[in-house]
């Protein structure tokens, strides 16, 4: 198990705004089945930390508020210039005129006055040297963001390791956009757009690819959403990951988090550690976002107290034994965790687990994940 500190935050800041509003909207009473009274956290209990609240009036509003508290979104890496030391001479065509500086112990800004046989005399010419640019310095990466339906947590939260990898914010929309939220007729929502833009924008002009990854099949994001946030200026291409139902989704975005881009370990392994966590509530799989993408994991969902009545879990599970990448490196699952009671009954008698955190409620659980996985 590798250990990667702060990993796993941003994933669960990208992916958190629809956990935290499950209500009609974000600013609406809770409804806590476990019937836990929502308290503040004294001062003490957060020590030295910092503590952020990001909060709109709707979910998707707070995930564009979470995707604006970062500026520094993208998989970006910059090469600076290469430069030299070269002659500037005052006299246009002198032989040292713009010849690279020899020898050591020359700065910019030093000069002297040379003398050639048959050319101008000593003080008449003035050579200076200056720093010049030999290379211009590359920029490569990409500029990355994910898109799931904005009325159900499946998709948003088993994307939180690939919003980890990509380093890319969720932001959240509806199956269709709502009648008079898109002025412009695209079939996108005016503020999901507006941030799409101003994402592409940066790719844009840091000269890298913008890819927009859709979560969910048409029943999610429609074909109109789809084809709007295709022909927003700067997006380059538009990915969509699906499946039969949540279950089969989430196995498909762990595949292609670990397939098409690779889970980034600190540990410069390439062995998979999968989360199951149930998929019929919420609170075990923001837990389980969390802890995956700060532990080189993947984040799969159980049934009830089975893994999943077409086995696409387990399927994935099994693949993942045998998983060959391009680069003929072979992938194995490391170790499975279980977050959340239910996900560890769906698990018992079939998968060998390396760890389970079942507390007596949502909030018990979540610290015993925390805990165990950040310290």
């Amino acid at each position: 198990m590798s250990n990667k500190n702060t990993r796993g935050v941003f994933a669960a800041l990208a992916a958190g705004a629809l956990a935290l509003s499950m209500a009609p909207n974000a600013l609406a009473t809770v409804n806590d089945p476990d019937g836990a009274p929502i308290v503040n956290v004294p001062d003490e209990k957060v020590s030295n930390a910092e503590v952020f609240r990001i909060a709109d009036s709707t979910r998707i509003l707070t995930a564009i508020e979470a995707s604006e508290s970062r500026t520094d979104w993208g998989d970006i890496d910059k090469y600076d210039d290469t430069t030299d030391l070269f002659w500037s001479c005052s006299k246009t065509g002198y032989p040292l005129d713009d010849k690279r500086v020899k020898g050591d112990g020359w700065a910019v800004g030093d000069f002297f006055y040379p003398v050639y046989i048959g050319l101008p005399m000593v003080g008449e010419v003035k050579c200076t040297v200056v720093e010049k640019v030999t290379e211009v310095g590359a920029t490569y990466g990409s500029m990355d963001i994910i898109v799931a339906r904005s009325d159900d947590y499946p998709d948003a939260l088993a994307a939180a390791p690939l919003a980890d990898v990509l380093n890319a914010p969720i932001l959240l929309h509806p199956t269709t956009a709502p009648a008079g939220s898109d002025a412009n007729g695209n079939g996108v929502m005016d503020s999901v757009e507006a941030e799409i833009k101003s994402l592409a924008k940066v790719g844009a002009h840091e000269d890298v690819s913008v890819t927009v990854h859709l979560l969910g099949g048409t029943q999610a994001l429609a074909h109109s959403v789809e084809n709007g946030i295709d022909g927003i200026e700067n997006v380059d291409n538009t990915l969509r990951y699906q499946g039969l139902n949540r279950y089969e989704t989430a196995a498909e975005i762990a595949r292609v988090t670990v397939d098409e881009y690779e889970l980034a370990s600190g540990a410069g392994l390439h062995d998979v550690n999968v989360y199951l966590t149930t998929g019929e509530n919420f609170p075990d799989a923001l837990s389980a976002g969390a802890a995956a993408s700060n532990n080189d994991g993947v984040v799969l969902l159980t049934q009830a107290t089975k893994l999943d009545t077409y086995d696409f879990t387990l399927d994935f599970l099994k693949d993942l034994r045998n998983w060959v990448d391009d680069d003929n490196r072979h992938i194995n699952t490391s170790e499975i965790f279980a977050v959340g009671g239910p996900s560890a009954t769906a698990a018992a008698g079939s998968i060998d687990l390396a760890a389970s955190y079942v507390g007596v409620n949502r909030y018990e659980t979540a610290t015993l994940t925390a805990e165990a996985t950040f310290g």
